[in-house]
Formats: C-alpha cells, structure tokens, sequence
C-alpha cells in the first residue's frame, strides 16, 4: 500500500515499454538486475548477468523495460526482456531470449508490438520467442503458432 498526501495522481497510470540504449545499461542495471537474473534462472542459466549485461553493452542484444504507475502514485520497473537479432542462412530472426516480470496484463500486449516493431525494422523474416506454456494465450491472441517444444535435460 502507498501512502501519499496527494490529493490527486502524481503521475500517469500504465505501463511503456521503453528501449534501454547501449549506452545507458549502466545507469539502469540496478533496478532490472534482480528480474534479470530470475529470468535467466528459469531459462537454465544459459548465460551469466554479466555476460548477457555485456552482449547488451555492445549492441548485441537489445533490452527493454516495462515502466509505469499502475495507482498514479507509485512508478516501478514492472518487467524486463532482451531480444537479439540473428542472421540465419535462409531467414533474419528476431528472437526474444528473457522476458520476466510481475502483474503482465498491464503491459504484455505492448510488449508483443514492440517486438513486432523492433523485428519490422530490423528487416527480420520472423519472430522466435522462447517462453513457458503460459504465454501460449497471448501468444495465440497476437497470431503466433507453437511450432517446437524445448525438453531439458540437465546432466552433471
């Protein structure tokens, strides 16, 4: 609960998603690191922080983050994703890599479109998406087909 002595909203109510420059990972690290690394947690921990901080540094991947108020008092990262363009032999693909975070309604449909934009132009052929079966709703309601299911097999 937020406490405030306004009588009125402080701010706007919703959530952008907003691009994060190359440039400007530093200043803003802190605040996603914590939904960052659970994200990369639950895809396997494929990459470490540092690593993926890095490939982003240098233009490799491209992260984003999902800002907002949702009571007009209080605003807060509400989620994080990276994506990376990948140029295959036949077809440019977007691929979004990590997507974590909280209260998804408010902010999920705007992150569909801005990925489709950012794959758009980028003169992508497609959009890949790794994501857990819960995303299959949204998926469905922006025109995207399951084509492959990822089994894992950790071995020690």
């Amino acid at each position: 609960m937020t406490y405030s002595t306004a009588e009125k909203p402080l701010t706007k109510i919703g959530v952008d998603v907003i691009p994060i420059k190359k440039d400007e990972v530093d200043r803003y690290w802190d605040l996603l690191k914590l939904m960052v690394m659970q994200g990369l947690r639950h895809s396997g921990d494929l990459l470490s922080e540092a690593d993926l901080k890095e490939d982003i540094k240098q233009g490799f991947m491209q992260l984003f983050i999902m800002f907002g108020s949702l009571d007009g008092y209080e605003s807060k990262v509400y989620g994080v994703f990276v994506t990376r363009i990948t140029d295959h032999a036949q077809k440019r693909q977007c691929e979004v890599i990590l997507l974590a975070g909280k209260d998804r309604e408010h902010w999920e449909d705007q992150v569909t479109l801005t990925i489709e934009e950012l794959a758009r132009a980028n003169r992508c052929d497609r959009i890949a998406i790794l994501a857990r079966l819960g995303w299959k709703k949204l998926g469905d309601r922006h025109g995207y087909k399951m084509k492959n299911i990822e089994f894992v097999k950790e071995i020690k």
